[in-house]
């Protein structure tokens, strides 16, 4: 199991009892401490996501909301301001210890957003790996997308290829060597609930956005990479899967 895959597994469920995870968890001590502060925090939201309401909670809202205003003339002001105080203290109460659902991603996030920030997050994994990835292990990767390569010679040499989680849900992720530079190549389900976008870019990288039957084709490296010269040969190699 590799750097990545460890790290993802252990963030998805540092409990996990599985035999290669467990090797994995023993390989070293950064990856036995990274799996004891993901259970210690896992068994903490346990508790919080347990943590009793108080019985008088309901009584107390009920009586700060309900109680007559002093004055007709302070009564709009003091009573709706003691109604929207209660209601912001309930729903933080709330969503403080309600888990998000899967899927549920934040409303900021494009398709490229999402992209840019995937690619620094792993940055210091995927700078440097290289998995010697072959034609039959990448279409292993993309079988579940409908998709696969006719051959990978005219794309680049293919460093890495695996699933990542996307924006809540699984995507196909490539890492290829381009011109100058790696470049991170994503297959993201069409029906991804994320703002599209064309194109797009901050002060580290760009990449593009092409779409395809059953996919989202994102590409993403450096500044001095040219993107779009590395969709053209992607586009050119993909085939639908039978």
């Amino acid at each position: 199991m590799n750097e990545l895959e460890f790290r993802r597994r252990a963030y998805t469920n540092p409990n996990d009892d599985s035999a290669d995870f467990i090797d994995a968890s023993c390989a070293n001590a950064s990856h036995q401490q990274l799996v004891n502060e993901l259970q210690h925090f896992d068994k903490k939201l346990k508790q919080a996501l347990h943590e009793p309401v108080p019985d008088t909670l309901v009584n107390t809202l009920l009586q700060d909301t309900l109680q007559p205003a002093p004055s007709q003339n302070s009564q709009f002001g003091w009573r709706h301001l003691a109604i929207a105080a209660s209601v912001t203290f309930v729903l933080g109460f709330v969503t403080r210890f309600l888990p998000l659902e899967s899927g549920v991603t934040p409303p900021y996030q494009t398709v490229g957003q999402v992209a840019m920030e995937h690619v620094r997050l792993e940055s210091y994994l995927t700078h440097d790996i290289d998995e010697q990835v072959t034609l039959t292990a990448v279409n292993a990767k993309l079988q579940p997308y409908g998709t696969q390569f006719k051959n990978i010679t005219n794309v680049g040499k293919v460093y890495y290829a695996n699933h990542c989680l996307f924006a809540g849900g699984p995507a196909a992720h490539l890492v290829i060597q381009g011109e100058h530079n790696r470049v991170h190549v994503f297959l993201v389900p069409a029906d991804r609930a994320l703002q599209q976008v064309n194109s797009f870019s901050d002060q580290q990288y760009h990449g593009e956005v092409i779409g395809m039957n059953l996919n989202r084709l994102v590409v993403v490296s450096d500044k001095e990479e040219d993107v779009e010269k590395m969709v053209s040969k992607i586009e050119a190699s993909l085939e639908r899967a039978i």
